[in-house]
């Protein structure tokens, strides 16, 4: 499961803050980012995983320019709906927190890759840096979706990838999870460019999403039928619900 943030407005606001001498003036609002996010991030995964005995296995994966991005090993779709809704509660907050510093806004993408046959982990021990264990990385369809589908997502709000929307959506408890089902967009490369569901969510007393919210039992109808539509393209396998059971 990966989670990502990123800026929005940040190229104009690099621009703008340039001393006279060239100094970059920008950096201290993104140091500050990526320093307390994922400590922000934590804090929330801790209060949604209060009653639980540990919390999944998670932690920055990589940072590339305005985008942090977090990977987290859930066992369940609970647990996984746990960390999108932590997630959630973290992105909502700290928008409103880098705001209120800078012309800035952040907005949040969650995805599903099973690892498997579809998507591999990969060790590179050569990844400048270096320490006691090789760096791993993340490669698969399912794992890219989600840098393509990020740019759909709204500042202060999460977008989820369809095989989570549609595991979460056919659960009997969504934890405070809602649905916002706002419409359909190709993504460049993915599922033969065929128009792609685009569900938001938000948690319940936190933030406020720009859209209404949608059934949990129309959303997973919804993306049943849009997974079996591009089923019937020849070579497209859009992902199926996370943690599916035959």
């Amino acid at each position: 499961m990966f989670l990502s943030a990123d800026v929005v407005g940040s190229t104009a606001f690099k621009a703008s803050t340039v001393g006279e001498h060239g100094q970059a003036l920008w950096l201290e609002a993104f140091e500050t980012l990526f320093r307390e996010l994922p400590l922000i991030f934590i804090g929330k995964l801790a209060e949604h995983f209060i009653d639980e005995d540990d919390l999944p296995q998670s932690g920055v994966w990589k940072v590339m320019g305005d985008e942090v991005v977090f990977a987290v090993l859930p066992e369940t779709v609970a647990h996984a709906q746990r960390v999108a809704a932590a997630f959630c509660d973290a992105v909502a907050h700290y928008d409103q927190r880098i705001a209120q510093r800078w012309p800035l806004r952040i907005r949040g993408c969650c995805w599903g890759a099973e690892i498997g046959a579809r998507n591999r982990a990969i060790e590179i021990p050569e990844m400048f840096g270096g320490s006691d264990r090789p760096y791993v990385d993340f490669l698969g369809p399912d794992v890219d979706i989600g840098f393509r589908l990020s740019g759909h997502s709204r500042p202060g709000e999460l977008i989820l990838s369809p095989n989570l929307a549609e595991a979460f959506a056919v659960e009997g408890d969504q934890r405070g999870l809602r649905f916002h089902y706002v419409g359909e967009a190709p993504l460049k490369g993915v599922c033969g460019g065929q128009p792609f569901p685009l569900v938001l969510a938000s948690l319940e007393g936190v933030g406020a999403p720009t859209a209404e919210a949608t059934a949990a039992a129309e959303v997973a109808e919804r993306l049943a039928l849009a997974r079996a539509r591009m089923q019937e393209q020849p070579g497209v396998q859009p992902a199926p619900p996370v943690f599916l059971r035959d």
